[in-house]
C-alpha cells in the first residue's frame, strides 16, 4: 500500500513540474533573487550563489534539485543584470533550464532602492516514459522518451534595503496545463504569483531577528505560505525556523564564514498525511560576493 501511495504521490509531482515551469528552493531568505529577477544587483556587488536540494529523502527516486545565480549592478547603478540556471529531477521527468534578468532600478529614499525587472529563458523538460515497467509492453502509450523546450517570460517587483525586502514576481506568463503535445499558452491569469518579504531587526549589537515570508499563489491551486522568523547571531551564525501550510516545519543553520561567504543549511520536515512515506527534504546553499571594497564584520544581508 505504501508503494502504490508512493506512485501515485510521484506521479502527481511529474504533473505539476511540467505545469510549474520553475524552481523555488526553501532559502528564498538568502537569495531573493532566485524567486524575483528584481533582486539582481541587490546586494550592490557580484553575486553568486549555488543550492542542492534533496527533495523527501527515503522515497525510492526522490526528487533532487540543483541551482546557481550570478547577478550584479553595472557601472551605471540603476541597471543591474542576472542570470539563473536549474536542474530538476523528479521521478521520469528532468527540468533544465536557465534565465536571464535585466532590473531597472531606483532610490526610493536614502539607502533603499525600487526595481523593476524582466526575466526570459528557456525549459527543456524531458519524461523518460520508458523508465516506466508495465504488465504489457506493447501499450502505445509508453515507451519512447519525449522531450519539449518552451520559452519562459516573467517580470518582477521589488524594494529593498541593507534592512528589509519586499516583492512580487511572475516568474513565468506562459502555461502548460500537464503532459500534452500542446505548446504553451500566454495566460497570465493561471501562471503562479510569489510575494515575499522581510525585515531584519537589530535587538542589540549582538543578536539580530529576522521575520519573513514567502506567499506561493496559483488561482489553480491553494496557495502555500512559509512564515519564518531567523537569529543572527554575532554577525556570523544563522539559525530559524520556518512553517510552510502544506503541513512543513523546516529548521535552518547557517554560518557567515567572512563578509562575502556565507554557508546555509536547512531541513524539511513533513507533518501532513506523508510524512510516514518520505525522511524529509535537505537542502544546502553557498553564497559568495564578489568585489567588497571595505573590510567589515557586518555584511550586506539584502
Amino acid at each position: 500500500m505504501k508503494q502504490f501511495l508512493t506512485i501515485i504521490f510521484l506521479s502527481a509531482l511529474c504533473v505539476n513540474a511540467v505545469a510549474q515551469k520553475e524552481l523555488v528552493m526553501t532559502q528564498y531568505m538568502h537569495n531573493q533573487f532566485a524567486i524575483n529577477p528584481a533582486f539582481a544587483g541587490s546586494r550592490e556587488t557580484l553575486t553568486a550563489f549555488a543550492a542542492y536540494r534533496m527533495q523527501w529523502s527515503g522515497i525510492p527516486d526522490a526528487p533532487n534539485a540543483q541551482f546557481f545565480s550570478i547577478h550584479a549592478p553595472l557601472k551605471n547603478n540603476q541597471v543591474a543584470l542576472g542570470a539563473s540556471f536549474f536542474n530538476e529531477n523528479i521521478s521520469i521527468v528532468r527540468n533544465t533550464g536557465f534565465s536571464a534578468a535585466y532590473a531597472y532600478r531606483i532610490k526610493a529614499g536614502a539607502n533603499s532602492r525600487l526595481a523593476l525587472s524582466l526575466n526570459a529563458g528557456l525549459l527543456s523538460s524531458k519524461s523518460s516514459w520508458d523508465k516506466i515497467s508495465l504488465t504489457q509492453p506493447e501499450d502505445p502509450a509508453f515507451g519512447e522518451s519525449e522531450t519539449h523546450i518552451d520559452p519562459m517570460l516573467g517580470f518582477g517587483i521589488a524594494w529593498y534595503s541593507p534592512q528589509f525586502f519586499a516583492g512580487l514576481s511572475v516568474p513565468d506568463l506562459f502555461y502548460n496545463g500537464s503532459f500534452d503535445d500542446e505548446s504553451p499558452v500566454f495566460e497570465p491569469s493561471r501562471t503562479n504569483i510569489l510575494i515575499t518579504a522581510g525585515y531584519l531587526y537589530q535587538l542589540n549589537p549582538q543578536l539580530s531577528l529576522q521575520p519573513s515570508t514567502l506567499i506561493r499563489y496559483n488561482p489553480d491551486q491553494s496557495a502555500i505560505v512559509d512564515i519564518s522568523a531567523n537569529a543572527l547571531i554575532q554577525n556570523r551564525v544563522w539559525t530559524g525556523i520556518t512553517y510552510r501550510t502544506n503541513s512543513e516545519i523546516i529548521g535552518m543553520a547557517g554560518w557567515q564564514v567572512s563578509p562575502q561567504l556565507r554557508v546555509t543549511y536547512s531541513f524539511d520536515y513533513p507533518t501532513g498525511d506523508l510524512s510516514s512515506l518520505n525522511s524529509g527534504s535537505h537542502e544546502i546553499s553557498l553564497q559568495f560576493d564578489f568585489g567588497y571594497k571595505i573590510n567589515t564584520a557586518n555584511p550586506r544581508f539584502f
